[in-house]
């Protein structure tokens, strides 16, 4: 299951349970705990190869498992610089070769731990250039739940837009009617993560730079397509740093890029922004601190081997397996997809098959896949790395299809 984009939960989720156990007095063989690990793993719901749940449950790239072996012991932090200048310049390159991939060869920034660092990072940015103490940023309620817990965590208010949800899309003249004094920023997605859809950036990053406000795209998922689909001739909107009005921008390596979790990118666009994160005692501008280096060799190491052509050919490839999926999914008869697919997010539902019932097939069969309800909408939603084969693909299309004869 997954959360609802559009829906808080109905009351308070617990903390995970915490099993009874001591910290160990002697030490066990490698061989044996190695055979407990496998056992552990074995209980994993779903094999790497059939899952097309999460983005991230995908192979990275071959070279960085040699990369792993290389940097052992090796790490990159700002107070560190020149302990570790061979590391530190590796993440310096790889934030350049992304700010020229997003539309701003001078951009400056980070490698994060991922899209909930860099969104927090983001409205951090915000709220001390916006140099309020009740300081508001305005976005969809689409938007990934990182902006909330940001706001709980800098005492910061979000005002939320609401989205249509059959499109999900929202409308810019609903966030210019919901501008106040207070705000300070805007954010939206590139694309939203629920089902891939493209917000509409151009038009927020006008009002943006209208206004005088920060904006922040949320390109999680596009980062590591949207360049690529463009040199591939499909058609994508503007979405990036190429927007005078876009503040910064963030993606994650480790959905679409082949990179190991959990490797993200924080991009602002001009240097000097980052003058309002305060590092006179931390020394640091991002919110985690020491990273191990196989993050930002990985990176690096995968972006000089795959270069431009090679992350073309991984686009090509994983929006081949989407189309397999969806010629066969949208076959059979009475299901649909829930919006027009645009990157490698997915969503099927049906007025007439039981999703439901479609859903406990592909568990019992151990398809990754999510299912949810919004708003009387039952679906099923994938989300697909460039690791999975067109034989998978067509092996959960045909398990979904036998579901759907079932339900």
């Amino acid at each position: 299951m997954v959360t609802g984009e559009f829906d808080r939960p109905a009351g308070h989720i617990a903390a995970p349970a915490v099993p009874d156990l001591a910290f160990p007095g002697g030490g066990t063989g490698e061989e044996a705990v190695l055979r407990q690990l496998e056992d552990r793993l074995a209980n994993n719901k779903y094999d790497v190869s059939k899952n097309f749940a999460i983005t991230y449950s995908g192979f990275p790239a071959a070279i960085t498992r040699k990369v792993e072996e290389l940097t052992a012991g090796r790490f990159f932090v700002e107070w560190a610089m020149e302990d570790e200048p061979g590391t530190m310049s590796l993440e310096r390159e790889c934030v350049a070769m992304m700010a020229s991939l997003l539309g701003k060869g001078d951009a400056s920034g980070f490698i994060t731990t991922g899209g909930t660092e860099s969104n927090i990072a983001a409205m951090r940015l915000a709220r001390n250039i916006g140099g309020r103490d009740d300081a508001e940023i305005i976005g969809p309620e689409s938007m990934h739940f990182s902006f909330r817990l940001a706001a709980e965590l800098l005492r910061m208010q979000v005002t939320e837009v609401g989205v249509d949800t059959e499109s999900c899309q929202f409308r810019v003249e609903e966030v210019e009617k919901a501008l106040s004094p207070r705000t300070v920023g805007l954010v939206c997605s590139a694309p939203a993560g629920l089902f891939g859809t493209m917000d509409p950036i151009e038009e927020m990053a006008d009002l943006a730079w209208r206004k005088g406000l920060y904006l922040h795209v949320d390109a999680a998922f596009g980062g590591f397509i949207l360049p690529f689909m463009k040199d591939l001739g499909y058609h994508v909107p503007p979405y990036d740093l190429s927007l005078p009005g876009v503040s910064s921008i963030s993606t994650d390596g480790h959905k679409l890029g082949l990179l190991p979790i959990a490797t993200g990118f924080f991009l602002a666009r001009d240097a000097s922004v980052l003058e309002a994160v305060p590092t006179e005692e931390t020394f640091i501008h991002t919110t985690s601190s020491t990273k191990p280096g196989s993050r930002a060799a990985s990176a690096w190491a995968t972006m000089r081997h795959l270069g431009r052509t090679g992350y073309q050919e991984s686009t090509r490839h994983v929006l081949g397996v989407r189309d397999v999926i969806v010629e066969g999914v949208t076959s059979i008869p009475g299901v649909r997809v829930v919006t027009e697919p645009f990157i490698t997010v997915l969503g099927f539902t049906s007025d007439t098959v039981d999703i439901e019932a479609v859903h406990k097939h592909l568990d019992a069969e151990r398809w990754g896949h999510t299912y949810d309800e919004i708003r009387g909408l039952k679906f099923i939603r994938l989300s697909i790395h460039p690791s999975r084969t067109e034989d998978a693909g067509r092996g959960f299309a045909e398990a979904f299809r036998v579901g759907a004869e079932r339900a």
